[in-house]
């Protein structure tokens, strides 16, 4: 019976090799198959073919190689993600369900009918803190905190390290994914080798248009500096005409409309912007002045005729940069801060067999003759950022500030 016994577990532990073996080459045989799928969406899209020859095509069978390797879809997402950017253009990435982008980007090209399918036809809503972080020296730090979101009302802090959420090491989807409109602890730290900081925030599952949407209306206020009122606004995203349409709103009838000045953020989030939006600063379009009965007047006008600022930074990219350049070009604003991402190209998103997505450029583009791919814009008045511990310390929000005041007292 022993001797049966033992056999038998043989049998098992040989079974379970087996299967564990057919599983791993399984998932390896899916990730060459998304791999290829991949390779042919770029061949046949990508806007240029020589740049897919010239940089691609020479590498593609070692990363196939190294592909087939892969253990995990962590591991095929940085692989893949190491091929595209030997395309050194943007709009070009790999996205999985574990990535923000999966769901902002999704969100956007949502109406397509392959995109929808991929989201079940349902609108796109993600767990969400309402905060942007990137990695520096190998640590994550909160880069832009969304207006009125969870992060901002848990009191997180522009420069923050975020060092974990509930113990566990931080992911902005997979860390927070099961725990929606529950409490959630972040450790932070706020200086340099300071002490851990516990702060509370709950997680939202939120559409991420509205939730950009949202954020851009609670950001709205008026800097008061002297006698000079100073009105801000940051748009975080530029992907929709209902982004501009609340700026024209707020500077119409809404509290921009008493400003003296104005800065206009367009750093960090997505880009999208329209070229038409610098109608804003048209000064041939006619105001209206309304009276009734009573006697009483209102100003109506839709026109921004007063100082403005752009506040811009590498993370400012796509249509929001061409914004820049326009305003830089025929003097319409200040553009204050970094240069911005060169990031200016036309993308496509393309649902994959393993339901991630492709996000792909396929039109180059030219602004007025110029190629901004690449180069970016350099502002008017460059202000180094400065993220690390920051503790919400903006110093280009100061710089525009100043220059303003400065700008209206003279």
């Amino acid at each position: 019976m022993k001797l049966k016994a033992k056999s038998v577990l043989q049998v098992m532990a040989v079974v379970c090799v087996v299967f564990f073996n057919q599983t791993i080459l399984a998932d390896e045989g899916k990730n060459v198959i998304v791999f290829d799928q991949i390779c042919e969406i770029v061949e046949d899209n990508f806007y240029d073919n020589a740049l897919v020859k010239e940089r691609l095509l020479p590498i593609k069978d070692n990363f196939r190689k190294e592909i087939a390797k892969t253990k995990s879809s962590e591991e095929f997402s940085v692989l893949v993600n190491q091929f595209l950017r030997k395309l050194k253009t943007s709009h070009t990435s790999y996205f999985t369900s574990m990535d923000p982008e999966f769901y902002q980007i999704g969100s956007v090209f949502w109406r397509i009918p392959k995109i929808k399918a991929l989201f079940n036809s349902k609108p796109v809503k993600y767990p969400s803190l309402g905060m942007f972080t990137e990695k520096i020296d190998g640590k994550t730090f909160v880069s832009c905190v969304l207006s009125g979101g969870p992060a901002d009302k848990g009191g997180v802090l522009r420069g923050d390290e975020i060092l974990a959420i509930d113990g566990s090491p931080y992911s902005p989807i997979q860390t927070i994914q099961t725990k929606v409109e529950k409490k959630v602890t972040l450790s932070i730290r706020r200086e340099i080798d300071g002490d851990v900081k516990s702060l509370v925030a709950i997680p939202k599952l939120i559409s991420p248009k509205k939730e950009m949407l949202h954020a851009q209306q609670k950001s709205i206020r008026i800097i008061k500096k002297g006698k000079q009122k100073i009105g801000y606004i940051q748009i975080y995203s530029y992907a929709g005409e209902e982004y501009h349409e609340a700026l024209v709103e707020a500077i119409s009838w809404g509290e921009l409309n008493q400003a003296d000045a104005l800065i206009i953020d367009i750093r960090y989030g997505l880009g999208g912007a329209n070229s038409s939006y610098l109608n804003l600063f048209n000064n041939k379009v006619p105001s209206i002045e309304a009276f009734g009965k009573s006697g009483n007047k209102h100003i109506i006008d839709s026109q921004w005729r007063k100082p403005a600022v752009y506040l811009v930074n590498g993370k400012t990219r796509s249509g929001k940069e061409i914004l820049a350049f326009g305003a830089k070009k025929f003097n319409l604003a200040t553009v204050i801060g970094e240069k911005t991402a060169g990031a200016v190209t036309g993308g496509a998103l393309f649902p994959l067999k393993n339901d991630a997505l492709l996000y792909l450029a396929v039109e180059g583009c030219k602004v007025d003759g110029k190629v901004i791919e690449g180069v970016g814009v350099f502002p008017d008045i460059l202000v180094p950022e400065e993220i690390q511990y920051s503790k919400g310390k903006d110093l280009q929000l100061e710089k525009a500030i100043d220059f303003l005041v400065q700008k209206l007292s003279k």
